[in-house]
């Protein structure tokens, strides 16, 4: 991934990079801004980008306030609904009109409430390990299981959190091999995580996260499981997981394919064995081979 491009989209500054031609196909990275622990931006995918690029016009845009996208610019759109209006801004500024989507984690969740709220825009939905959008018993209950589980990960993360050693750290231990970390992704983050901008996301969401965020993801999550219980999601999906993800539990996985399958006629779920939260980078041929394939089949005919 070389040359990335910067457009503002209502006065945000952000960074994108695209390639190939032909159909669009967009890739949304995962993570939220001012994670003190990890850092996600449209490099995370750089291993996928070779195969894509042979088949696809690929975008891959740093999230609202992530990477080098500018931060939200007032408190109140620290939010999961601001980024994900961010997301449809852009595609809309690019002019882009029936696109593939694949979202990862958090990202898997954006695409999935943007594909609900534009079914008319969107094609094909990939949904990448997704802990944020799969159901729990309920998301209050969800929310606070998969904050304990993330806390008991980095619990031995080298401190402080954000430099190099903690970052190669925790991307192995969400990870089932350690071969997709590369010094080239663990230096393009860190460098992030020592951005000004950085650093007063988190000074944000040290006060915005518990009083802002979550409450106002639980609620838009509680709506979007129920329109996909209503049978409002109609588009083609497909689910991709690792089996050995420690943070989006693979039987996490499995009740929202069960949640979605009912009401989605071409719906698959594909499940990569010894693989962690980073599936799609521990084997990125083959993760690029299974969601050209399913576009692919995806098709209209005649």
């Amino acid at each position: 991934m070389e040359n990335p491009h910067y457009v503002r989209i209502n006065g945000v500054n952000t960074r994108y990079f695209d390639e190939g031609t032909g159909e669009p196909l967009i890739l949304f990275h995962g993570g939220n801004f001012g994670n003190n622990d990890n850092i996600d931006l449209a490099d995370n995918w750089d291993r996928n980008w070779p195969w894509f690029v042979k088949s696809f016009h690929v975008y891959a845009p740093d999230k609202l306030g992530q990477g080098f996208t500018d931060l939200p610019q007032t408190d109140e759109e620290y939010t999961m609904a601001a980024v994900i209006e961010h997301a449809y801004d852009f595609i809309r500024k690019m002019g882009l009109k029936k696109v593939h989507l694949v979202g990862h984690s958090r990202g898997g969740y954006l695409v999935t409430r943007l594909t609900l709220e534009h079914p008319e825009l969107v094609r094909t939905l990939v949904i990448v390990d997704s802990a944020t959008l799969a159901p729990g018993e309920n998301p209050s209950s969800e929310k606070e299981r998969s904050q304990m589980r993330r806390a008991k990960l980095l619990s031995h993360a080298p401190q402080p959190l954000l430099t190099k050693e903690s970052l190669q750290w925790v991307s192995e231990a969400f990870s089932s091999s350690a071969e997709h970390v590369t010094e080239d992704w663990i230096a393009i983050r860190h460098q992030v995580a020592a951005l000004p901008q950085s650093l007063e996301a988190i000074r944000k969401m040290s006060k915005l996260f518990s009083s802002l965020f979550l409450p106002q993801l639980g609620q838009q999550k509680e709506q979007t499981l129920r329109w996909i219980k209503e049978g409002r999601l109609k588009t083609p999906t497909l689910l991709v997981w690792g089996y050995n993800d420690p943070s989006a539990v693979i039987t996490s996985g499995m009740e929202l394919f069960n949640l979605l399958a009912p009401s989605v006629s071409r719906a698959q779920m594909h499940i990569f064995n010894k693989a962690g939260h980073y599936c799609y980078r521990e084997y990125p041929e083959d993760f690029a081979r299974v969601v050209t394939d399913f576009i692919q089949a995806a098709r209209p005919t005649g």
